[in-house]
C-alpha cells in the first residue's frame, strides 16, 4: 500500500465537497462541470489503492492535475456566484 491513505482521505474530502454542492442550499452556486469534475478527481483519487497507479509517477501526476482541475472550477463558480 504505497501511500495510499492519503490519496484516499483527499478522495474522501473530494466527495465531501460533492455532497455538499448537491445540497439545495449551494446547487444553484456551482455548474455542473465543477460537480462532475468533483466526482471525477474523487473516485481517481480512492481508486488509487486498489488499481495501484499511486505507485507511478504519472499516475500522481494525473490525479493532482484532476484535483487542481475540480478545485479550480469549484473556486470560478464560488467566485461567480459571489459577484452576482
Amino acid at each position: 500500500m504505497l501511500a495510499g491513505l492519503p490519496y484516499e482521505l483527499a478522495g474522501l474530502f473530494y466527495y465531501g465537497l460533492f455532497v455538499m454542492m448537491g445540497r439545495k442550499r449551494h446547487a444553484a452556486k456551482y455548474s455542473n462541470r465543477s460537480r462532475y469534475l468533483v466526482l471525477l478527481a474523487a473516485i481517481a483519487m480512492v481508486g488509487s489503492v486498489p488499481f495501484r497507479y499511486a505507485g507511478s509517477s504519472l499516475g500522481v501526476a494525473a490525479m493532482f492535475a484532476l484535483a487542481a482541475l475540480a478545485f479550480g472550477s469549484t473556486l470560478v463558480d464560488a467566485y461567480a456566484a459571489r459577484r452576482r
